[in-house]
């Protein structure tokens, strides 16, 4: 009769142990007492995150110091199986142990068994719940993990009260349910544009670490959420980590502006725990938006548990030059063409614009990367508007995030040109001629008086 319970238990046991229950078959050379069906009986979850421990034997550790954090706030619902066949499943009766032979955590609910009244569990702060339960086989199911953050849970496992252990039962039985959170830590970068304007692509890099799993569990999800801000326009999306080829491995998909890499069963049978993912996504910036600033954060997603990315930024500013005549602001000039550049020699040209019939020429200009301290450009007439002088000077400009309704405003004048000098004809010819010809008169007339006066001498 004694090797049947044990038997039974030897089933109970290897349940919840591929549950990461811990918990432990007891010592099978002992003769066990009878059990006592007036006694009352207990079941203590204490419910701890991270490695699993070598199994417990039922009974109280005294110090759990070392089994982990203790997990507040997780649901457990216990399940009385009551009944299998419908004959009753009575611990206390030799016929009980028989029924409960066969149970599974996964045959209990069908397989001809009958579940009695749920009853639901939640830890405290200290990570452990109590619960009394009269004697019988339990099916404990782990059914909502709270605030934390779990990526590997409890797989449903049995429980008898009592418990057998080493000649005698054990009516208060404690287990030691494992989980692994998920502690991974995500990161996103961005990279420099490839050009230096608004409609230049950037590409987004995340490195998602794999995190560890209770053993014999598998990757049931692996997903990169990543909602690109309105500014953001997709153009590709890829797993660059070696051995992972999209459409076998995994797909890529576009809802709204939302893209999200999903690994499929093959791929997420490629995952190693403890190793990192990489993805990239490329996009281009469309515009400046209301600061110039623009954010990105992706979710990692492993078996329902999600973990952020930190917030990358790409950021962008914008120059206005205001071309006018030199001493008169209100007098703007259409037509003037500047480059600006990254280098105060002017060697690297970045773009190029032309005032517009307001005399204004708008630039979009990267700034950096994470962070909002301004950059520096260089800007140069190209070409100066038809009569007036090329201003050839390389002019510094520091440019930071902003709207492109805030710009960097730099104003810039021209000098008109001189015209040739015109010839003696007109109205100034006529001017001198008039001059010449009074002193002529003048030196005329003075001449006469002389010569009369001397006539008059010699009479």
């Amino acid at each position: 009769m004694k090797s049947k319970k044990y038997s039974v238990w030897g089933v109970i046991v290897a349940a919840a142990v591929a549950a990461g229950a811990v918990v432990a078959a007891p010592a099978a050379p002992a003769m066990a007492n009878n059990i006592d069906p007036a006694a009352d009986s207990s079941l203590t979850i204490h419910k701890y995150a991270g490695p699993e421990n070598p199994r417990g034997d039922g009974s109280e550790i005294a110090d759990p110091s070392g089994l982990g954090t203790p997990l507040s706030g997780v649901e457990f619902t216990i399940t009385p199986v009551s009944a299998q066949g419908g004959q009753p499943i009575d611990l206390t009766t030799q016929a009980g142990w028989d029924r409960a032979e066969d149970a599974t955590p996964q045959n209990v609910r069908g397989g001809g068994y009958t579940l009695g009244t749920p009853v639901t569990a939640v830890t405290g702060a200290d990570g452990t719940v109590v619960s009394d339960l009269p004697l019988g086989l339990y099916l404990v199911e782990e059914t909502d993990p709270g605030d934390n953050n779990v990526v590997s849970e409890v797989d449903p496992f049995l429980v008898t009260l009592p418990m057998p252990n080493r000649g005698d039962w054990i009516y208060d039985v404690h287990v030691y349910p494992k989980n692994q959170l998920n502690a991974s830590i995500p990161q996103k970068t961005v990279s420099a544009p490839a050009g230096f304007t608004i409609g230049s692509q950037v590409t987004w890099s995340i490195a998602a670490p794999i995190p560890q799993l209770n053993s014999g569990a598998t990757y049931t999800q692996f997903q990169i959420v990543d909602p690109l801000d309105s500014r953001l326009t997709f153009n590709s999306a890829t797993i660059s980590t070696a051995g992972f080829a999209e459409g076998t491995d995994y797909t890529v998909a576009t809802s709204g502006n939302t893209v999200t890499i999903t690994f499929t069963a093959t791929g997420r049978g490629k995952l190693v725990a403890g190793e990192s993912v990489a993805a990239s996504i490329t996009t281009t910036v469309n515009s400046l938006g209301a600061n110039g600033v623009v954010p990105n954060q992706a979710t990692v997603v492993t078996n329902g548990s999600s973990v952020a990315t930190n917030v990358a930024t790409t950021n962008w500013g914008a120059l206005q030059i205001v071309k006018h005549v030199q001493g008169d602001r209100t007098s703007r000039l259409a037509d003037a063409e500047f480059a600006v550049f990254t280098d105060a020699a002017g060697e690297n040209e970045v773009a190029r614009g032309v005032t517009d019939d307001e005399g204004l020429a708008n630039f979009s200009l990267w700034t950096g990367s994470n962070t909002e301290e301004p950059r520096s450009y260089w800007i140069r007439e190209t070409r100066a508007p038809a009569g007036f002088v090329l201003d050839e000077r390389l002019r510094q400009v520091s440019i930071a995030p902003s709207s492109a309704a805030e710009p960097v405003v730099r104003e810039i004048s021209n000098v008109q040109q001189n015209g040739p000098e015109l010839p003696l004809t007109g109205a100034a010819g006529q001017l001198w001629l008039t001059v010449g010809g009074a002193a002529l008169l003048v030196s005329a007339v003075g001449a006469a008086i002389v010569i009369s006066r001397r006539r008059k001498q010699h009479a």
